[in-house]
């Protein structure tokens, strides 16, 4: 009876060669697919780079002339304006002669320049004149006292205009150079104004000469009308002789 040997066979010790040749080819597939691929390289363009940051730069000058266009001035006077013109509203407020509503007005003519006087007596009329002087003389005051006060309010006008015209010289930005033109036409409103205010008060002071004097020859009309339509009396006969001692 034979033993068996348990040396190996020599067909079964040798490697399987198409085993080899598939490991050989999954390792060379990874190591290519582990190895980076040409377009994951980062490439820098200098040309790229000049014309973002060229762009850039353009887009800070836009803004900064943005910013110089924007720039307020620094000049102002329109507090001054403002309260030269609310004085110059007080002047008419305040006016004592000859009213300055539609509503005294109204009031003033049918008390100091009535249209019928029949039924007025002389004491009456007398009255009447006398306040018409009256107002005659406040409503004269009233524009001696306009024409200064719009005076004083003028001093501080000249510097005004000067200094809106310096403003707009030194202007560095459209806003800026809008606003002096502004502060400026600001003051000719104020010109216009005052003028308005003192020929407002000279319009009333016409206007109650006019009607004073009408009122007046009205009065005069109607005094003398009542003196001659007053029926004529005989003189009553003296009570003493004058011709007593002629015959001495």
């Amino acid at each position: 009876m034979s033993t068996p040997s348990s040396t190996p066979s020599p067909r079964r010790a040798r490697p399987n060669r198409p085993f080899r040749v598939l490991a050989a080819g999954l390792v060379a597939a990874g190591l290519v697919g582990a190895a980076p691929a040409p377009a994951q390289h980062v490439v820098f363009d200098p040309r790229n780079h000049i014309e973002n940051a060229l762009q850039a730069a353009r887009q800070l000058e836009s803004l900064a002339n943005e910013a110089r266009t924007l720039a307020a001035s620094p000049y102002s006077h329109l507090t001054q304006n403002s309260q030269s013109l609310r004085d110059m509203v007080e002047l008419a407020r305040t006016a004592r002669g000859l009213a300055t509503s539609i509503e005294g007005l109204e009031r003033q003519f049918a008390d100091l320049y009535p249209d019928d006087l029949s039924g007025a007596d002389l004491a009456r009329l007398v009255e009447q004149g006398e306040a018409r002087t009256a107002a005659a003389r406040r409503t004269a005051e009233d524009v001696a006292r306009t024409a200064a006060e719009l005076e004083r309010l003028g001093q501080g006008r000249p510097g005004r205009l000067t200094g809106a015209l310096s403003a707009s010289e030194a202007a560095v930005g459209q806003t800026a150079a809008i606003q002096s033109s502004n502060q400026m036409l600001a003051v000719l409103a104020e010109d216009l104004a005052a003028l308005r205010t003192v020929m407002l008060a000279q319009s009333r002071l016409l206007a109650e000469t006019t009607a004073r004097e009408a009122a007046d020859r009205a009065a005069g009309d109607e005094a003398r009308r009542r003196r001659w339509s007053a029926p004529g009396t005989t003189p009553a006969a003296p009570v003493f002789d004058p011709l007593s001692h002629a015959r001495d």
